[in-house]
Formats: C-alpha cells, structure tokens, sequence
C-alpha cells in the first residue's frame, strides 16, 4: 500500500506541475486577427475573436473566460443574411465583407462572457462587467456592465484619470515599474 501511495503522491506533484503550465491566464498573442498585442496581456480560456477585421489589444490586459471579439456582422442589405447560403448556392457573395478594428487600450480588465462588438474602442484602464455587450466606445477608466452596456461609474476623478493617462506607466520598462512601487501600492483618491 506505502509504494502505491507513494506514486500516486509522485503522481499529484507531477500532474500540478503540467496542470499549472497549462491553466489559465493565457497569454494572448498576434494570429490572424489580432494584429497587435501589448506585453502581460492574459486571458483566462475561451477566448475568442471572430469575423472580418483586426483586433488590437494594449498592455497588461485581463480578460475572462469566454470573452468573445466580433470583428463584423452580417450584412443585413440582402435577402439573405447568411455567408454560407450565398457559398452554397452561387460560389461567392454579393458583397464584399468589411471588417471593422476592435482596439483594446490599456490596463483593461473585461469580465467573464463578455462580448464586444464590432468598431468599438475601449478605453485604458476601463472595466467591462461580466456578460456585458459592448455597442459603443468605452470611456478610459469607465465601469461598464449590461446588455447593452452601459456606464456604472468612472474608476476615479476627472484629475486623477488624466494624471494616469499623462504618465503611461503600462509604457514603462520592467525596471522603472520596479522602482516605481509606491505609485502602485498608493490608493487613487
């Protein structure tokens, strides 16, 4: 019983080694329609863009499990409104799809299921409430949440979030964010 034991503890400590190589946050990098993805940016499984067009997300950015990005809609001037009837049936489209730019600023946190829609903007520093779906541009340093989305509160004053804005620290190398510490660990009034 005592070398079963023993490999099956073996085991765990093997298996929590994989499992934490493996398990969330991801790091979100550049594919086909994510042009351009800023350092420390995670998400944390499920994380989906989709459609015609780019995607372009800042630093340090945290996002959710099953956040999805759509990059376009279907073009709702036609009889149909599906892709694949127009494939199927005549071998091209009537239209040529236009994608839209989804743009992520930075130091953004966007809550679990949340969705964006296509051509929005948001803001450094904003926070997107679990399951929100975002029509419109957000607002830097803006809480969000709803469907559709709507503003709960700006994170700080009219002052601070402009100071914040002025100093791009998520710009700022590993060694000055070191130095920098303070500013970090003192509450925003």
């Amino acid at each position: 019983m005592k070398s079963f034991r023993n490999l099956i503890s073996k085991g765990k400590s093997f298996l929590k080694r994989e499992i934490l190589r493996t398990s969330p946050p991801f790091l979100i990098k550049e594919c086909v329609n994510i042009l351009e993805v800023g350092r420390h940016s995670f998400h944390n499984g499920g994380f989906t863009v989709k459609g015609y067009g780019e995607c372009r997300i800042g630093n340090f950015v945290a996002i959710g499990s099953g956040v999805t990005l759509i990059l376009n809609n279907h073009n709702i001037g036609f009889p149909s409104l599906q892709y694949r009837f127009y494939n199927h049936y005549f071998g091209k489209l009537p239209f040529i799809p236009q994608g839209s730019k989804i743009i992520i600023g930075n130091d953004v946190w966007i809550g679990d299921n949340a969705i964006v829609l296509p051509g929005v903007t948001v803001g450094t520093g904003a926070i997107i409430g679990a399951g929100a779906v975002v029509t419109k541009d957000i607002a830097p340093y803006s809480i969000v949440a709803g469907n559709p989305a709507k503003l709960i509160k700006m994170r700080f004053s009219q002052e601070a979030i402009e100071r914040l804005l002025e100093s791009k620290w998520w710009e700022w190398s590993d060694t000055k964010i070191k130095e920098n510490r303070e500013f970090f660990f003192t509450k925003i009034s």
